[in-house]
């Protein structure tokens, strides 16, 4: 560990120089009041302590999980390490928390429920409590993992605990925030395995060169999305010159520097090349948690139209079938997961002869698709709409996933992914698992296999937009724009699951379900659409409002229904319960007659699987004979 200080140390001076020198200048640009040296220069510590703890977690599960994979996963020396710095990630985090609420209250507060309400009632705070609250799991989690797939799901945890900060920070203010929040989301999680990889081959005596792949991919994602933020939240070259702007371009020069060391690294491995790698990563990191001491300048006060403020872009114009088809703004969220499903898609496909060309034509247009959908004026005018936004779901939680379970990824991944014996290939070595051994281990997991139940896929499929439309949880998050992503993410993975049961062309985790059963279910789940279109169209209050209380004039509290619709200040935007009906019919047709079509694809693979049986049964009577 002795090899981690000079990292931990340019670290440290780089976030104490750049806090005494921003000092107290971006407590009047924020209206606040000083909170006094110890926490001037106490959370930004604390907050680099925290990235450090993280970048062991992450650097510790993927050493074990993608450089070093055994077939159970993690060794039980690299598990113990993950645990032990999880904790002290959640203890951080915990503290970052507290220093957080002094930071915006002008100092600290004393225990008691002055303390609690400052925690809940801002953002900030309630970011690193959810950081906290995730990296305890973890720290649970990866002590009892035993199996590769367990493993992987507590780094996945550990990812998602990176971005509660992330979501209440700079990202999710101002002009530009949608793409500016997933922007630094993949930034930090890229950037923190970088680190924490790095990390890794210092201490363990595997060459670097086998964590080449890893680095590649976090560095390109590292530099891209770190462009992106860079230009949302310095949207101009003139405000370069700012103090966040110095430190971005700071932190870019840093960079490059890195990048060279690493290609070098590439060509030329060596423990001394790791360590300058990690000692730039380290300013950079220091450098990264410095911008949080200063006001990005998409900050600074100027005129916003309320649409722009609430969303991040505007609408300034009504949906036409030529805006909702041509006013582009991207989903950054979904635009990588469409772009890493067709590269590894397309590269298992280089690997195999023979594959159905269909199969592989309907991948690709589910995910074009996917990027149609949420990307274009549908999925700009779905923030401000219901009816469009319920027309985007009813397209990413239908039609998306029919056509990617006909593209067959697991049974061409099976069939592409190198075994133990192709080293060149597989880069694991004679004592790693093979791809195709992870491949099952995540198939075999104990919840894919309760996911993929015909009846709980039906209930997720069917039940969820009953639970987050009429309940109040849509009017709940909606306001938290950042959480919309997920919420379509829910629905893709909830319609790719049902679908995989009923036509999905790669066989599920659990028992195969006969063709009658799988028309059963597909027929029963089948009115629920409609019903669903029903209770929409039969309600006569908007689903999408919701009661807040807000200042009367007498300085009392007043209760208004509210909406997140009406705030937008659209001047064009129709009556919210008309708008609700067309809604209600969307939803109706979009989700019925994509099943009727589903329908239809069922009755064809019945039908060839029974020719292919009646043929296989005669090949047997015919060889007996």
């Amino acid at each position: 560990m002795r090899r981690l200080v000079p990292a931990g140390a340019a670290a440290l001076v780089t976030v104490l120089v750049a806090a005494l020198l921003l000092g107290r200048s971006a407590y009047p640009v924020l209206g606040l009041t000083d909170p006094g040296e110890l926490v001037q220069l106490g959370l930004p510590l604390l907050r680099l302590l925290t990235a450090g703890a993280a970048a062991v977690v992450l650097g510790a599960l993927v050493h074990g999980l993608v450089v070093v994979p055994g077939a159970d996963g993690p060794s039980a020396e690299l598990r113990g390490l993950a645990s032990g710095a999880a904790w002290a990630w959640a203890a951080l985090a915990a503290g970052t928390a507290v220093f957080t609420v002094a930071d915006v209250s002008g100092g600290f507060v004393a225990p008691g429920p002055d303390l609690v309400v400052g925690m809940v009632v801002r953002a900030a705070p309630v970011g690193w409590l959810a950081c906290a609250v995730g990296a305890a799991v973890v720290a649970v989690w990866v002590r009892e993992a035993r199996t590769w797939s367990s493993a992987l799901g507590a780094g996945v945890l550990a990812c998602v605990a990176l971005l509660g900060p992330v979501m209440t920070g700079h990202a999710i203010d101002g002009v530009g925030k949608d793409l500016g929040t997933p922007a630094v989301a993949l930034h930090v999680i890229a950037a923190t395995v970088w680190l924490g990889t790095l990390g890794a081959l210092l201490v363990s005596p595997v060459s670097p060169a086998r964590s080449g792949a890893v680095s590649t991919v976090c560095a390109t994602v590292t530099v891209l999305s770190g462009v992106l933020a860079s230009a949302v939240l310095v949207p101009s070259w003139g405000e370069l010159a700012t103090s966040y702007g110095v430190l971005v371009l700071l932190a870019a020069a840093v960079t490059v520097v890195a990048l060279g060391v690493f290609v070098r690294r590439r060509v030329a491995s060596g423990r001394g090349l790791v360590l300058v790698e990690l000692v730039l990563l380290a300013v950079v990191t220091g450098l990264s948690v410095a911008m949080t001491r200063a006001v990005p300048p998409v900050q600074a006060p100027f005129h916003t139209t309320p649409t722009e403020a609430m969303l991040g872009f505007g609408i300034p114009d009504p949906p036409t079938l030529g805006r909702l088809l041509g006013a582009w703004r991207l989903d950054v969220w979904f635009a990588v997961l469409a772009v890493v499903l067709v590269v590894v898609y397309a590269r298992w496909l280089r690997r195999v002869d023979g594959w159905p060309v269909g199969r592989a034509a309907s991948w690709f247009a589910g995910c074009a698709l996917l990027v149609v959908t949420t990307s274009s004026g549908v999925g700009r005018y779905a923030d401000a709409l219901f009816s469009v936004h319920v027309a985007e779901h009813m397209l990413v939680s239908v039609v998306v996933p029919v056509l990617l379970v006909l593209g067959g990824p697991v049974s061409l991944a099976r069939r592409a992914l190198p075994d133990e014996g192709d080293t060149e290939r597989s880069g694991a070595g004679p004592s790693g698992t093979d791809a195709r051994d992870r491949l099952e281990a995540v198939l075999d997991a104990p919840l894919l296999r309760f996911l993929t139940h015909p009846a709980v896929a039906a209930v997720l499929m069917v039940g969820s937009p009953f639970a987050f439309y009429l309940t109040p949880l849509f009017s709940l998050l909606q306001p938290l724009g950042w959480l919309m992503p997920a919420i379509s993410l829910w629905f893709l993975t909830a319609g790719y699951l049902f679908f995989w049961v009923v036509v999905g062309v790669d066989p599920t985790p659990g028992q195969k379900l006969p063709h009658v059963a799988r028309l059963a279910v597909l027929i029963a789940s089948m009115p629920f659409h409609a019903l669903f279109g029903v209770i929409l169209l039969a309600a006569d209050t908007p689903v999408a409002q919701t009661p807040s209380t807000l200042a009367a004039d007498g300085g009392g509290g007043q209760v208004f229904v509210t909406d997140f619709y009406s705030r937008l200040r659209l001047p064009w935007a129709p009556d919210l319960l008309t708008d609700q009906h067309l809604a209600a019919l969307l939803s109706w047709g979009m989700g019925d007659l994509p099943l009727v079509g589903v329908l239809v694809i069922l009755l064809v693979q019945w039908h060839r699987a029974g020719v292919a049986e009646d043929r296989a049964a005669r090949d047997l009577l015919a060889a007996r004979r």
